[in-house]
């Protein structure tokens, strides 16, 4: 793993659990159906919505069963988008990224927090923002002004606003000086990446939806989340395919408060995959604790 902050699984999940209440209503429980991986049940579906990290690779590595799965569904002539909740990246690197695994994405069948930014942008508040990431910052520059506070750490209190976008090697312990600052004068803030951590081959990473219900909690903000489990990122991906029922819509994750929550809340289906987040746990008895139940359980995709 990077030299970034490692959280621990226990860590990610009490906190998907006390910050459940900002995330959107768990949908009525399910009876899984454990499966062999996608092919078992691809001819029921006719989009497949697939996240990164956890289901296609660890970071750089790719994940083994990731690229026959990925044949899989194009052979079948399944239509693909990927939902990522990556806020480190224009479009052009995660595509780059996803060539060297062997995914031959288009660039309209990538969907991340980020591609809402621009969105966001035009209701923000005019200013600087600080913005914590990594160089140089994704960010739509004509319509955004923010300089990366993780890099320059210039005077907090001069931003009208917060843009949270990947922590990189960004500690909870740096992030100290943010909370004061916003405790003192709150701000907006927008949040390109909601998940809580993220799965390396060898541990899970600090990630920006962490800090930023740490930051809800201390300063009484209400953060602005683009990314998933929050409709409207699925909701871009989907208008690709208005013909299309949410139950022939099949999300592929590792994560149950991002991916299961997100695509059961809209009517898809969803399937839980034990190479992430979930590696090493009992699947059954979190969906149990956190009320959120996927349609499908496999091994891998």
């Amino acid at each position: 793993m990077p030299d970034m902050e490692r959280l621990s699984f226990e860590d990610a999940w009490r906190g998907y659990l006390k910050w459940a209440h900002r995330l959107p209503p768990a949908p009525p429980p399910v009876t899984p159906q454990r499966i062999s991986g996608i092919a078992e049940v691809i001819g029921d579906f006719d989009v497949v919505i697939l996240d990164n990290f956890g289901v296609l690779s660890l970071g750089p590595p790719v994940i083994p069963a990731g690229p026959p799965a990925y044949a899989v569904i194009r052979n079948a002539g399944t239509a693909i988008r990927v939902i990522s909740n990556d806020g480190s990246k224009e479009l052009s690197a995660m595509l780059e990224s996803h060539r060297r695994r062997g995914y031959h994405f288009a660039a309209d069948e990538i969907y991340a927090g980020l591609s809402l930014l621009e969105d966001a942008a035009r209701e923000a508040v005019d200013g600087l923002w600080a913005a914590i990431g990594l160089d140089p910052l994704p960010v739509p520059s004509a319509s955004f002004e923010a300089r990366n506070w993780s890099r320059e750490r210039f005077d907090l209190d001069m931003a009208v606003g917060l843009l949270l976008m990947d922590c990189g090697n960004f500690g909870r312990e740096d992030f100290r000086p943010v909370l004061e600052s916003f405790k003192r004068s709150p701000r907006p803030v927008i949040v390109c990446n909601p998940d809580l951590t993220a799965p390396y081959s060898d541990a899970m990473s600090l990630e920006p939806g962490y800090l930023a219900h740490w930051l809800a909690d201390e300063a009484g903000i209400e953060p602005l989340f683009l990314g998933k489990p929050f409709p409207e990122v699925y909701r871009r991906a989907l208008d690709d395919f208005p013909n299309v029922p949410p139950e022939r819509v099949l999300c592929v994750g590792d994560t149950l408060h991002t991916d299961v929550l997100g695509g059961r809340h809209l009517g898809m289906k969803t399937l839980l995959v034990e190479t992430g987040f979930t590696r090493g746990q009992d699947p059954l008895a979190l969906a149990d604790e956190s009320g959120i139940w996927p349609d499908f359980i496999a091994s891998s995709i």
